[in-house]
């Protein structure tokens, strides 16, 4: 039998590939495992293949359109998806840095307090990428008051639905703004021409008690139809002199 010329050669080159498929092979898996391993801070590796989305951060509080005059502003939110590194910043509409902390937790709900710049007027929250700044994750618009223009006690208002406003659905979005009030809640009180009553409480995210903050909720009507009568209670109901806001509702239907 007659060999094939260059036997020899054809081995060696077959023995290079293969060494080298399987160091390219052992190199992919140690890249893979190398994202488990935190680095030196003790931060997971981000993975390349799921760039960061601003979605993936949600700020929960404060909400956009607060008025704050505490000296401390605290801010909440939720990592989601994947582990990052971030910072929380308050910014200026110059884009001037006022005030800026990390946020150690990297997944997951976090909370992070800061002192309130001494400054008056619109302020960006931000959370940003501590790797890259620049990266704004998620931004919401406040406004920074005087605090010694802060009107004394407790207030509150019903922003939507409007007095005299027709609604339908099985529930209606009830969005307003309160200050000052004990105990984080306040209670909506629905009422029809025929005295059926529904009650609904709604938890204020308010953790220094003085800021004007926005709330809202989903109002269940549990079948409710015709004119009715809205009141959002921001002390006790049974109160001598409760402090409330009050809307007349028109109803025209109820999904079924």
């Amino acid at each position: 039998m007659t060999l094939p010329k260059y036997t020899n050669r054809n081995r060696v080159i077959g023995a290079v590939i293969g060494i080298t498929a399987l160091m390219l092979t052992g190199l992919a898996i140690w890249s893979q495992l190398s994202l488990m391993i935190p680095d030196a801070e003790g931060f997971l590796r981000p993975t390349p293949t799921s760039p960061p989305t601003a979605g993936e951060i949600i700020i929960t509080s404060p909400v956009a359109g607060d008025t704050l005059y505490a000296e401390l502003i605290r801010v909440t939110g939720d990592i989601r998806h994947m582990p990052q590194r971030l910072i929380a910043r308050l910014v200026d509409i110059d884009d001037t840095i006022l005030a800026q902390a990390p946020i150690i937790t990297q997944l997951g709900a976090f909370t992070i307090e800061m002192p309130r710049p001494q400054v008056i007027g619109e302020v960006m929250v931000q959370i940003v990428s501590a790797i890259d700044p620049s990266v704004v994750r998620a931004s919401i618009p406040v406004f920074f008051a005087d605090s010694a223009m802060r009107p004394s006690g407790i207030f509150g208002s019903i922003i939507t639905p409007s007095d005299g406003e027709q609604v339908g659905g099985d529930t209606i979005l009830v969005r307003g703004r309160v200050s000052g009030i004990r105990n984080d809640t306040i209670q909506l009180v629905l009422q029809g021409a025929d005295n059926t009553t529904i009650i609904h409480d709604v938890t204020i995210q308010n953790p220094y008690g003085v800021d004007d903050v926005i709330w809202q909720t989903d109002l269940p009507l549990d079948g409710l139809s015709g004119s009715v009568v809205l009141t959002a209670y921001f002390t006790p109901s049974t109160d001598p002199n409760p402090i409330f806001s009050r809307v007349t509702l028109v109803i025209t239907q109820v999904a079924g």
